[in-house]
């Protein structure tokens, strides 16, 4: 990372961290040297034009973006080879920090979303993509998650983000394999809804084939199921106007065979 990349980042980070939150399970963490290569097929540019069409509809030009639980770092890279001045990533999982800063895809730090400790009033657009927050399990975190987000913007400065729908953790979308590829990563997920807690559980091996070399790994991974209007009420307990809530991909509403909702969102 170029040394005034590294000092901007510095600047941008708050001295101390503004909450007090239970830890997260270790999703990413092993997984983080091989998830490019898991996540070679996801299409990051079509994401970001979409980004950019969202951006369009209400005539915003963002100069400084934050890519919050950026991953390793795909899509504030995208947004940064595209030409925006100043785009910043933080992600909670070391293993995937390290592959964003390690590819010198954008500056990034290690910071938890439900308590971000960044200078404020920074940023003109926080940008949040692929169910990131649906990791973030319970409301209350959500809404400190949201906060943070706010105090981090600009007046007027906007948050754009996704979530797997209630239907879509419902369905068991993440139970899938590839064991019949030749892969070297190769993989099996196994999920399994609860109606009650609307918490999807996944439980994803790995196995790593380096010629003769195997190397197996496990991670669990939780997402939580949160409702429209739920979404909504939180954000405006935050501090939001809402500008748009849409079935992904396009600008119809958010409706119930929905499996993904995107959320444009003002401060």
């Amino acid at each position: 990372m170029p040394r005034r990349s590294r000092n901007w980042l510095q600047r941008l980070l708050h001295p101390s961290p503004q909450g007090d939150f239970p830890p997260t399970s270790d999703s990413f963490e092993a997984v983080g040297p091989y998830y490019d290569i898991l996540m070679s097929a996801v299409p990051y540019r079509a994401w970001v034009d979409y980004v950019e069409a969202v951006l369009a509809r209400v005539g915003a030009h963002p100069q400084t973006i934050l890519d919050l639980a950026c991953g390793t770092g795909k899509v504030g890279g995208e947004l940064a080879r595209r030409g925006y001045p100043r785009v910043f990533g933080v992600d909670l999982s070391e293993g995937m920090a390290h592959v964003a800063a390690r590819t010198g895809r954008l500056p990034v730090a290690v910071q938890d979303a439900r308590a971000l400790g960044l200078r404020p009033e920074t940023f003109d657009l926080v940008v949040s993509l692929y169910d990131s927050l649906n990791y973030i399990l319970e409301p209350d975190e959500l809404l400190a998650c949201f906060r943070g987000v706010r105090e981090c913007l600009r007046p007027d400065g906007l948050f754009i983000f996704d979530l797997n729908t209630i239907r879509a953790l419902a369905l068991n979308l993440f139970t899938q394999d590839n064991l019949r590829s030749s892969a070297r990563l190769r993989y099996s997920w196994d999920s399994v809804w609860d109606e009650e807690t609307r918490l999807c559980s996944v439980r994803m091996w790995f196995e790593w084939r380096d010629g003769e070399a195997r190397h197996e790994f496990v991670e669990i991974h939780h997402q939580r199921g949160y409702r429209d209007q739920e979404v909504q009420s939180l954000l405006r307990n935050a501090g939001f106007t809402l500008l748009g809530a849409y079935d992904a991909y396009s600008f119809d509403p958010v409706h119930n065979r929905s499996t993904r909702a995107f959320y444009l969102a003002r401060r």
